[in-house]
């Protein structure tokens, strides 16, 4: 028998963290994964801050895309 796994009936952030349980993903180890602060994957997770670099890195390494934030539009180029 193969256990499913259905977040579409929860909140995004309750669902990814139901993901990461799942697979036995903590917070502090994904966060070396794509290299960034485990503060960052925190911020992440609750939908506070989503920069399309760190969206793409968690995808890179096997989130769904699905239970993530939408990426912000970035910081203004500098002059």
């Amino acid at each position: 028998m193969e256990l499913v796994l259905d977040l579409s009936q929860v909140e995004r952030e309750t669902a990814l963290r139901t993901w990461l349980a799942y697979h036995g993903i903590g917070e502090k180890q994904l966060a070396i994964q794509v290299g960034v602060s485990p503060s960052s994957i925190t911020r992440i997770i609750k939908g506070e801050r989503a920069s399309r670099d760190l969206v793409e890195r968690l995808v890179g390494v096997g989130i769904p895309a699905s239970l993530l934030p939408e990426p912000g539009p970035g910081r203004p180029p500098r002059r």
